[in-house]
């Protein structure tokens, strides 16, 4: 019966130990990921429109290379005419043509490969 307790005494506190250990590497694993998938990883730098192109610079907060997958204006999806890749904290641009008529809002809606949409409203004046 002693035998027997204290097989079971050396379990639980082994247990113990090990939960311990593996929430410290958990918790460390946690922010490690926080850091390289941040919760905005794209940040507006810059906007130029005229009536042609709104031309949009975003600066990239991730630590991995971000691709722009896809753009909308005003819930319209705007063809990007070539493959965007912003690389860990550079600025890149990017190109939405269309028709663009003075005195109007349009809300812009750029889509990562991280799934975190950049989005802002811009008035063309």
């Amino acid at each position: 019966m002693k035998l027997a307790m204290a097989a079971l005494m050396l379990t639980f506190i082994t247990a113990i130990t090990a939960g311990f250990f593996v929430y410290q590497f958990m918790s460390s694993l946690t922010e490690k990921v926080k850091t390289a998938f941040p919760a905005q990883s794209l940040q507006l730098e810059y906007v130029h429109i005229n009536n042609t192109c709104l031309t949009v610079y975003v600066r990239s907060f991730a630590s991995v290379n971000i691709q722009i997958m896809e753009a909308y204006i005003n819930d319209s999806i705007r063809n990007l005419k070539e493959n965007i890749i912003i690389s860990p904290g550079t600025v890149d641009v990017v190109y939405l043509y269309g028709t663009y008529v003075n005195g109007e809002t349009y809300t812009v809606k750029i889509i990562s490969s991280l799934g975190f949409p950049l989005v802002f409203n811009l008035k063309y004046e």
